[in-house]
């Protein structure tokens, strides 16, 4: 499995490096339908002088003759936390610049310079900018600003602004006056959005777009299909729900430009191997995959089904008698007990850290043996426009995969264009944009899921457009109205965690997802929300509106150990599993500790006992410790188990650490 993954990804980077090469000296420029030349001006992996310090220097080094002699100086892009850029897979980091030692108060500012000589500029129509700024940054041209970006327009910059910039790049066009012949002058701030962040990045190029030059005509797209391609496999197989889910599965997976048929078979299972000879069979659709030019995604849909039944399916090309593996899934029951594994953050940086996740799913899975389901509370992958990610992940957690059904909220870490649809077939919710990724909801028995995206944002909430908070309210009410019992959500950026993005400006600012969203979940009834993001586990007390409410609690006996059961909350309960990968964080120690009131458990992340990272000081030692969560709703009863992977004891075999539950009845009752 592993040569043919590394075959394909070296394939895709020789053919990328092939297309940028030719691409380099022409960008596409949509003005009138015309496209201009352009000449690179200022390259991505450019050298800067850069300053890393506390204290603020002021606004004197915007000035094109400021002393920078002192200054450190390196390659593009520069940052820390982050190997590769995160909207570019194939742009390792350039320099790795430092935060100022404490890892839980960084930085807030650090400062870059860079001179660049313009030639010809009377050649030029105007010029095109591109920046990627991690969380945001104000540049300066010759002594006045050019641009910023994550901090508002008008908002006078010091020191200590923060910043936060989404999409973290841009495209756009500045006027050529702007610039001077010969020789010119860039200064930039980039402003972290708090002093736990856990990375920066900066990279940044000018192209100069020459006046009336065209272009060829754009040649006609290239066939899906390519008779040529080799056979090849059948890989990424995933099946997740879509739409009904007593009676319908949606499956994704990926072949080469060979194979243009969609074919999935489907048999109940009857016996211990799957006979297709009279299998139904389902036709449907194919495209060419966004991040893998020789790579075709294929999705179909198995409707119909019985209820509460498991079936035996292959995906494949019939005509070409190409055929993925023998997979399972099982249908939802209409009412009745279930249990779900809930994990969070697999997103691996190479192919050893990819099959320390899949260790956890498989051990999940061994451990949870009755779950009918996986979620996953987001970023599946780290970079979610490097396929080479995604075969190391779904790759190796491919037999796992084949046998149970994945429910995976978007990450920031798959906001790249198509990357998180592309590889989950499931049925956004109407009007839910896909690019980013999608919010949609779901019924298991009596229970109603609802799964966020992140990934968006507006002026009157972070993290989230009017209209996806509108349709939280709509369909947790409609939900009610059909009878759910449960409403669980599954997110990314969770209102509240305990670690490093608990004090991030889209969480805890004026239109943050703790200050505006967490109230709305109390008031649509969301008993328990599943999160992400911040890599360390911790769960809440019941919360609303911003408090922790009084609560009745009962105390049974289960795996040898009491737990406690929380009888008819006030409140939503958050609780993040730490990760299922490799990357962790340490507790936050710049918020109140009030905060931490609000909390059942709130420990220092275990890998702490082990040590920082060697490669990153501002985070314990990675890969050490992993968890998940088993989950059972057992109609007026929610039963919670955590559990730990940590790599040095019993074998890396998971333990519980945490026991909880819900009971939504009459206290008497119990």
């Amino acid at each position: 499995m592993s040569k043919r993954i590394l075959a394909l990804t070296l394939s895709f980077m020789m053919l990328f490096s092939i297309c940028s090469t030719g691409l380099s000296a022409i960008s596409v420029f949509a003005a009138g339908g015309h496209v201009a030349g352009a000449d690179v001006l200022l390259a991505k992996d450019d050298v800067w002088k850069y300053l890393v310090t506390k204290d603020d220097i002021g606004t004197p080094f915007r000035a094109v003759n400021y002393d920078d002699a002192a200054w450190s100086s390196g390659k593009g892009a520069l940052g820390f936390g982050d190997d590769f850029s995160e909207t570019d897979a194939t742009l390792p980091i350039g320099t790795v610049i430092g935060y100022g030692g404490d890892a839980s108060n960084k930085n807030i500012t650090t400062y870059f310079r860079k001179k660049f000589n313009v030639t010809n500029l009377a050649n030029y129509a105007n010029m095109e900018i591109y920046v990627h700024a991690d969380d945001g940054a104000v540049v300066y041209l010759n002594g006045t600003e050019l641009f910023r970006r994550g901090i508002a327009d008008g908002e006078t910059v010091t020191y200590t602004t923060s910043a936060r910039f989404s999409p973290k790049e841009e495209t756009f066009t500045v006027p050529k006056t702007l610039f001077v012949q010969g020789e010119n002058t860039l200064s930039a701030e980039v402003h972290q959005d708090n002093g736990t962040s856990s990375d920066l990045w900066f990279e940044m190029s000018i192209k100069g777009l020459v006046a009336g030059v065209t272009a060829s005509p754009s040649p006609s797209p290239a066939p899906i299909v390519d008779p040529a391609a080799p056979l090849g496999t059948v890989s990424k197989i995933t099946a997740t729900f879509n739409g009904d889910t007593t009676t319908a599965k949606g499956i994704t997976w990926y072949t080469t430009q060979k194979s243009g048929n969609s074919d999935l078979q489907v048999v109940k299972k009857t016996s211990a191997t799957a006979d297709f000879e009279n299998a139904t069979k389902f036709t449907g659709r194919v495209s060419i995959a966004t991040n893998a030019a020789t790579e075709l995604v294929h999705k179909a849909e198995a409707t119909g089904l019985m209820a509460g039944t498991t079936y035996f399916y292959r995906v494949g090309d019939e005509a070409l008698n190409l055929w993925s593996e023998v997979g399972t899934f099982k249908t939802a029951n209409a009412n009745g007990a279930f249990t779900f594994i809930d994990l969070a953050d697999t997103q691996a940086k190479d192919e050893s850290e990819a099959t320390l996740s899949s260790e956890t799913i498989a051990k999940s899975l061994a451990t949870v043996s009755n779950a009918d389901f996986v979620a996953l509370n987001g970023d599946i992958v780290d970079t979610g426009s490097n396929e080479a990610q995604w075969n190391w992940v779904l790759g190796h957690s491919q037999a796992s995969l084949l046998n149970t059904t994945l429910v995976a909220a978007p990450g920031n870490h798959e906001a790249q264009a198509n990357s998180y649809m592309e590889h989950l077939n499931v049925k956004p919710a109407p009007n839910s944009p896909t690019t980013s990724g999608a919010y949609f909801s779901y019924n298991y028995s009596n229970a109603h899921f609802m799964v966020l995206n992140n990934n968006e944002t507006s002026t009157q909430y972070s993290d989230f457009t009017p209209a996806q908070i509108q349709w939280m309210k709509d369909d947790a009410a409609a939900a009610k109205t059909a009878g759910a019992k449960w409403i669980i959500i599954i997110m990314h950026k969770g209102p509240y965690t305990t670690s490093n993005h608990a004090t991030d400006s889209d969480i805890m600012g004026a239109t943050g997802v703790r200050t505006l969203v967490a109230p709305i979940m109390a008031e649509i009834g969301a008993d328990m929300v599943l999160q992400g993001h911040d890599h360390i586990y911790a769960r809440s007390k019941p919360i609303k509106n911003g408090t922790a409410t009084a609560t009745t609690k009962i105390t049974e006996l289960l795996n040898g150990r009491n737990v406690e059961y929380t009888v008819n909350p006030d409140g939503s309960i958050f609780v993040t599993p730490n990760t299922a990968g490799p990357k962790v964080y340490y507790r936050n120690k710049t918020i109140a500790p009030s905060y931490y009131d609000l909390f059942e458990l709130a420990d220092e992340h275990h890998a702490a006992a082990y040590g920082a990272e060697p490669s990153d000081p501002s985070r314990p030692v990675r890969g050490q410790i992993q968890n998940f969560m088993g989950i059972t709703v057992d109609g007026d009863k929610l039963t919670a188990i955590t559990y730990e992977i940590d790599q040095s004891k019993d074998n890396a075999q998971p333990y519980i650490i945490d026991q909880f539950g819900i009971i939504k009845k009459e206290y008497k009752d119990y």
